[in-house]
Protein backbone atom coordinates (compact mmCIF):
# COMPACT_ATOMS: atom_id res chain seq x y z
CA UNK A 1 0.00 0.00 0.00
CA UNK A 2 2.83 2.14 0.81
CA UNK A 3 4.51 1.98 -2.62
CA UNK A 4 1.12 2.37 -3.83
CA UNK A 5 0.50 6.17 -2.05
CA UNK A 6 4.01 6.79 -3.07
CA UNK A 7 4.01 6.45 -6.68
CA UNK A 8 0.56 8.21 -6.80
CA UNK A 9 1.97 11.28 -4.81
CA UNK A 10 5.20 11.45 -7.11
CA UNK A 11 2.61 10.79 -10.27
CA UNK A 12 0.50 13.67 -8.84
CA UNK A 13 3.75 15.86 -8.72
CA UNK A 14 5.01 14.71 -12.29
CA UNK A 15 1.99 15.51 -13.67
CA UNK A 16 2.20 18.94 -12.74
CA UNK A 17 5.45 19.41 -14.55
CA UNK A 18 4.00 18.28 -17.58
CA UNK A 19 1.11 20.21 -17.71
CA UNK A 20 3.69 23.16 -17.48
CA UNK A 21 5.71 22.35 -20.68
CA UNK A 22 2.66 21.22 -22.72
CA UNK A 23 0.53 23.79 -21.71
CA UNK A 24 2.72 26.38 -23.72
CA UNK A 25 3.70 25.80 -27.23
CA UNK A 26 5.31 28.72 -27.36
CA UNK A 27 8.14 27.57 -24.49
CA UNK A 28 8.31 23.98 -26.22
CA UNK A 29 9.60 25.77 -29.04
CA UNK A 30 12.00 28.31 -26.73
CA UNK A 31 13.43 25.09 -25.84
CA UNK A 32 13.95 23.47 -29.22
CA UNK A 33 15.73 26.78 -30.58
CA UNK A 34 17.97 27.28 -27.55
CA UNK A 35 19.16 23.34 -27.65
CA UNK A 36 19.54 23.35 -31.07
CA UNK A 37 23.66 22.67 -30.77
CA UNK A 38 23.28 20.88 -27.56
CA UNK A 39 24.42 17.09 -27.23
CA UNK A 40 21.12 14.72 -27.23
CA UNK A 41 22.02 11.89 -23.87
CA UNK A 42 20.13 8.83 -23.17
CA UNK A 43 19.46 7.30 -20.53
CA UNK A 44 20.55 3.58 -19.83
CA UNK A 45 17.09 2.02 -19.69
CA UNK A 46 18.75 -0.72 -17.39
CA UNK A 47 19.80 1.37 -14.67
CA UNK A 48 18.38 4.72 -13.95
CA UNK A 49 21.34 6.11 -12.45
CA UNK A 50 23.07 6.03 -16.17
CA UNK A 51 23.04 8.17 -19.22
CA UNK A 52 25.46 8.50 -22.34
CA UNK A 53 26.69 12.03 -23.22
CA UNK A 54 28.44 11.97 -26.52
CA UNK A 55 29.21 8.12 -26.85
CA UNK A 56 30.47 7.64 -23.21
CA UNK A 57 28.61 6.26 -20.11
CA UNK A 58 28.03 8.66 -16.88
CA UNK A 59 27.03 7.51 -13.26
CA UNK A 60 24.84 9.92 -11.63
CA UNK A 61 25.94 10.75 -7.65
CA UNK A 62 24.02 11.73 -5.03
CA UNK A 63 26.19 14.57 -4.38
CA UNK A 64 24.38 17.72 -5.79
CA UNK A 65 25.59 21.26 -6.39
CA UNK A 66 24.31 24.46 -6.41
CA UNK A 67 23.92 26.80 -9.45
CA UNK A 68 26.40 28.80 -8.41
CA UNK A 69 28.51 25.55 -9.64
CA UNK A 70 26.86 25.15 -13.11
CA UNK A 71 29.32 25.66 -16.30
CA UNK A 72 27.97 25.56 -19.82
CA UNK A 73 25.09 24.12 -20.65
CA UNK A 74 26.22 21.00 -22.67
CA UNK A 75 23.58 18.66 -23.56
CA UNK A 76 20.47 17.75 -22.63
CA UNK A 77 18.01 14.33 -21.69
CA UNK A 78 14.24 15.96 -20.75
CA UNK A 79 12.65 12.85 -20.32
CA UNK A 80 9.79 11.21 -17.65
CA UNK A 81 10.99 7.93 -16.20
CA UNK A 82 9.19 5.89 -15.33
CA UNK A 83 11.51 3.36 -13.10
CA UNK A 84 10.99 0.24 -11.06
CA UNK A 85 11.85 -0.33 -7.25
CA UNK A 86 15.41 -2.19 -8.69
CA UNK A 87 16.61 1.17 -10.87
CA UNK A 88 15.22 -0.31 -13.99
CA UNK A 89 13.58 2.11 -16.46
CA UNK A 90 10.17 0.67 -17.77
CA UNK A 91 8.71 3.60 -20.07
CA UNK A 92 10.05 6.88 -21.16
CA UNK A 93 8.96 10.01 -22.28
CA UNK A 94 9.91 12.84 -23.54
CA UNK A 95 9.33 15.83 -21.44
CA UNK A 96 8.74 18.61 -23.93
CA UNK A 97 5.29 16.93 -25.18
CA UNK A 98 4.26 15.95 -22.06
CA UNK A 99 0.42 16.02 -21.33
CA UNK A 100 -1.91 14.85 -18.55
CA UNK A 101 -2.52 11.96 -20.82
CA UNK A 102 1.30 11.27 -20.98
CA UNK A 103 1.37 10.85 -17.47
CA UNK A 104 -1.62 8.17 -17.36
CA UNK A 105 -0.33 6.27 -20.31
CA UNK A 106 3.09 6.02 -18.01
CA UNK A 107 1.35 4.86 -15.17
CA UNK A 108 -0.57 2.23 -17.60
CA UNK A 109 1.99 1.03 -19.46
CA UNK A 110 4.57 0.72 -16.66
CA UNK A 111 1.93 -0.81 -13.69
CA UNK A 112 4.92 -1.72 -12.09
CA UNK A 113 6.60 1.61 -11.43
CA UNK A 114 7.43 2.99 -8.38
CA UNK A 115 8.59 6.43 -9.40
CA UNK A 116 8.67 8.82 -12.04
CA UNK A 117 11.41 10.68 -12.38
CA UNK A 118 12.26 14.06 -14.69
CA UNK A 119 15.66 14.29 -16.23
CA UNK A 120 16.32 17.86 -17.22
CA UNK A 121 19.62 19.54 -18.78
CA UNK A 122 23.66 18.56 -18.57
CA UNK A 123 26.14 20.97 -17.89
CA UNK A 124 29.75 21.12 -17.25
CA UNK A 125 31.23 22.14 -13.98
CA UNK A 126 32.38 25.85 -13.38
CA UNK A 127 35.09 24.43 -11.70
CA UNK A 128 36.35 20.87 -12.49
CA UNK A 129 36.53 18.82 -15.76
CA UNK A 130 36.34 15.34 -13.92
CA UNK A 131 32.62 15.76 -13.67
CA UNK A 132 29.37 16.20 -15.57
CA UNK A 133 26.07 18.27 -13.96
CA UNK A 134 22.72 16.85 -14.77
CA UNK A 135 19.49 18.52 -13.56
CA UNK A 136 17.63 14.98 -11.71
CA UNK A 137 14.63 15.67 -9.95
CA UNK A 138 14.77 18.75 -9.09
CA UNK A 139 18.66 18.97 -8.30
CA UNK A 140 21.85 19.33 -9.72
CA UNK A 141 23.82 16.10 -9.51
CA UNK A 142 26.96 15.29 -10.30
CA UNK A 143 27.77 12.83 -12.79
CA UNK A 144 31.12 10.79 -13.19
CA UNK A 145 32.64 8.76 -16.10
CA UNK A 146 31.56 4.65 -15.50
CA UNK A 147 35.41 4.03 -15.42
CA UNK A 148 35.95 6.48 -12.56
CA UNK A 149 33.30 4.60 -10.16
CA UNK A 150 35.04 3.42 -7.27
CA UNK A 151 33.54 1.40 -4.34
CA UNK A 152 33.38 5.04 -2.65
CA UNK A 153 31.46 6.33 -5.00
CA UNK A 154 28.15 8.01 -3.82
CA UNK A 155 25.33 7.19 -6.81
CA UNK A 156 22.31 8.58 -6.81
CA UNK A 157 19.36 6.96 -4.44
CA UNK A 158 16.39 7.40 -6.10
CA UNK A 159 14.32 6.51 -3.48
CA UNK A 160 15.67 9.04 -0.82
CA UNK A 161 15.56 11.62 -3.99
CA UNK A 162 11.92 10.94 -4.92
CA UNK A 163 10.99 11.53 -1.05
CA UNK A 164 12.30 14.71 -1.08
CA UNK A 165 10.32 15.24 -4.44
CA UNK A 166 7.17 15.64 -2.40
CA UNK A 167 7.36 19.64 -2.20
CA UNK A 168 6.47 21.01 1.22
CA UNK A 169 6.09 24.94 0.03
CA UNK A 170 2.20 25.11 -1.36
CA UNK A 171 0.35 27.47 -3.59
CA UNK A 172 -2.28 29.34 -1.49
CA UNK A 173 -5.61 28.42 -3.27
CA UNK A 174 -6.90 31.44 -2.04
CA UNK A 175 -4.25 34.20 -2.96
CA UNK A 176 -2.04 32.53 -5.86
CA UNK A 177 0.57 34.91 -5.33
CA UNK A 178 1.10 33.26 -2.25
CA UNK A 179 3.42 30.32 -0.91
CA UNK A 180 2.22 27.98 2.42
CA UNK A 181 4.71 26.23 4.16
CA UNK A 182 4.48 24.98 7.66
CA UNK A 183 1.62 27.24 8.17
CA UNK A 184 3.61 30.33 7.21
CA UNK A 185 2.97 32.61 4.14
CA UNK A 186 4.99 34.27 2.18
CA UNK A 187 4.18 36.98 -0.27
CA UNK A 188 5.54 37.43 -3.94
CA UNK A 189 7.25 40.18 -4.58
CA UNK A 190 8.48 42.33 -7.94
CA UNK A 191 11.94 42.32 -6.80
CA UNK A 192 13.88 39.80 -9.44
CA UNK A 193 16.69 37.05 -8.14
CA UNK A 194 19.32 36.65 -10.34
CA UNK A 195 20.84 32.61 -10.31
CA UNK A 196 24.33 34.53 -9.22
CA UNK A 197 22.15 35.38 -5.85
CA UNK A 198 20.51 31.79 -5.70
CA UNK A 199 21.69 29.61 -1.94
CA UNK A 200 20.34 26.65 -1.11
CA UNK A 201 17.78 24.24 -3.05
CA UNK A 202 15.23 23.85 -0.96
CA UNK A 203 12.06 22.42 -2.86
CA UNK A 204 10.27 21.76 -6.51
CA UNK A 205 6.73 22.80 -6.99
CA UNK A 206 6.35 22.48 -10.54
CA UNK A 207 2.93 23.73 -10.66
CA UNK A 208 1.20 25.83 -12.97
CA UNK A 209 -1.97 28.12 -11.84
CA UNK A 210 -4.45 30.30 -13.60
CA UNK A 211 -6.15 32.91 -11.02
CA UNK A 212 -8.40 36.08 -11.20
CA UNK A 213 -6.74 38.75 -11.38
CA UNK A 214 -8.63 40.85 -8.72
CA UNK A 215 -9.26 37.98 -6.13
CA UNK A 216 -5.94 36.54 -6.84
CA UNK A 217 -7.71 33.29 -5.97
CA UNK A 218 -6.91 29.97 -8.23
CA UNK A 219 -9.39 29.07 -10.72
CA UNK A 220 -11.29 25.36 -10.16
CA UNK A 221 -11.30 23.09 -13.41
CA UNK A 222 -15.11 23.74 -13.59
CA UNK A 223 -14.92 27.71 -13.50
CA UNK A 224 -12.03 27.29 -16.27
CA UNK A 225 -14.15 25.26 -18.36
CA UNK A 226 -17.51 27.37 -18.11
CA UNK A 227 -17.91 29.10 -21.65
CA UNK A 228 -16.88 32.80 -21.86
CA UNK A 229 -20.01 34.29 -23.27
CA UNK A 230 -19.08 37.95 -22.91
CA UNK A 231 -15.06 36.91 -24.22
CA UNK A 232 -14.17 39.03 -20.80
CA UNK A 233 -13.13 35.88 -18.52
CA UNK A 234 -9.61 35.78 -20.09
CA UNK A 235 -8.48 39.49 -19.42
CA UNK A 236 -9.48 39.00 -15.91
CA UNK A 237 -6.70 35.99 -15.48
CA UNK A 238 -3.45 35.48 -15.10
CA UNK A 239 -1.36 32.27 -15.67
CA UNK A 240 1.76 31.53 -13.21
CA UNK A 241 3.83 28.51 -13.79
CA UNK A 242 5.66 27.65 -10.21
CA UNK A 243 9.05 25.74 -10.54
CA UNK A 244 11.68 25.95 -8.37
CA UNK A 245 12.32 27.29 -4.62
CA UNK A 246 15.69 28.43 -3.44
CA UNK A 247 17.44 30.34 -0.29
CA UNK A 248 18.34 33.84 -1.52
CA UNK A 249 22.44 34.13 0.16
CA UNK A 250 22.66 35.91 3.06
CA UNK A 251 19.06 36.19 3.45
CA UNK A 252 17.41 34.12 6.36
CA UNK A 253 14.69 31.84 4.70
CA UNK A 254 12.25 32.85 7.73
CA UNK A 255 12.58 36.80 5.80
CA UNK A 256 12.61 35.89 2.23
CA UNK A 257 12.82 32.69 -0.48
CA UNK A 258 13.64 32.99 -4.23
CA UNK A 259 10.97 30.70 -6.29
CA UNK A 260 11.03 30.53 -10.35
CA UNK A 261 7.95 31.82 -11.77
CA UNK A 262 7.46 32.15 -15.31
CA UNK A 263 10.98 31.51 -16.02
CA UNK A 264 12.20 33.83 -13.91
CA UNK A 265 13.44 34.39 -9.84
CA UNK A 266 11.55 36.40 -7.64
CA UNK A 267 11.83 36.96 -3.90
CA UNK A 268 8.95 35.79 -1.60
CA UNK A 269 8.74 37.42 2.40
CA UNK A 270 7.52 35.76 5.23
CA UNK A 271 4.43 37.84 6.31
Amino acid sequence: MSRTINFLKLVMVMTLVSSILSGCSIMRNEIKRYSGDKEQCFLDSEDATQFTYMGNSYIILNDTVSSENLGEWCGYIRQLAAVNEHGIILVQENIENASFKTLSDLSEKAPDAKYIIPYLNVYTSKNATSYLIVDVNGNYHKALPSNQISDESNIFDISAATKKAISGYKINPQDATQLIFENKIYQMTDEVVSEEQLGTYLDMLNETVIFDVNSKKVLTKNELNKIDWDGTSSENRKRWFYMDIYEIAGIDIEKAIAVKVNNQYYMVELK
